[in-house]
């Protein structure tokens, strides 16, 4: 997939989201991630993740990890709950498969999204991989969204 696995890079995951390329042309067809998710959310989780270390994974609930050059073939309307998967989600135990597949050996991930995604996480890798939640505490998506505009602005990533 052409992650990098060296310890001394920074991952960083962020979370699909919606509204997506098929909201706005339909005809679309199958596209690259990084053109598939055009939310105000993911364009600037996306922003920041290409800013401040370039190597990022695109978690989606119907497809799981992508690479910025999966392919995506069409639109899709699942979430992740705060419980995790569901019926209509990528199953738990392919995430466990992706990750496994991915090789990713970092002490430590960074995943910019909300809270929904501690327990996920910690489930797909057993508890063993440690994550960091910059955007925690915050006071809902517009908070979020103004957390990254201003590291974006100012060149200041979020600490570990």
């Amino acid at each position: 997939m052409g992650i990098p696995n060296g310890r001394g890079e920074l991952m960083i995951i962020i979370p699909s989201g919606k509204p997506k390329i098929w909201d706005k042309q339909e005809d679309a067809g199958p596209v690259i991630a990084r053109q598939a998710y055009i939310g105000n959310f993911h364009c600037l989780c996306r922003a920041y993740a290409e800013k401040f270390e370039g190597e990022y994974l695109i978690l989606s609930p119907k497809y799981g990890f992508l690479t910025p050059d999966s392919v995506v073939i069409g639109t899709y309307d699942v979430r992740f709950t705060a419980r995790g998967v569901t019926a209509e989600t990528i199953s738990l135990e392919e995430l466990r498969q992706q990750w496994k597949a991915l090789g990713i050996n970092q002490e430590t991930i960074m995943m910019l999204g909300g809270k929904k995604f501690e327990l996920l996480l910690s489930a797909i890798t057993d508890g063993k991989q440690g994550f960091t939640f910059p955007l925690h505490g915050t006071r809902g998506i517009g908070d979020m969204q103004k957390r990254l505009r201003t590291a974006i602005n100012t060149g200041e990533p979020f600490g570990l």
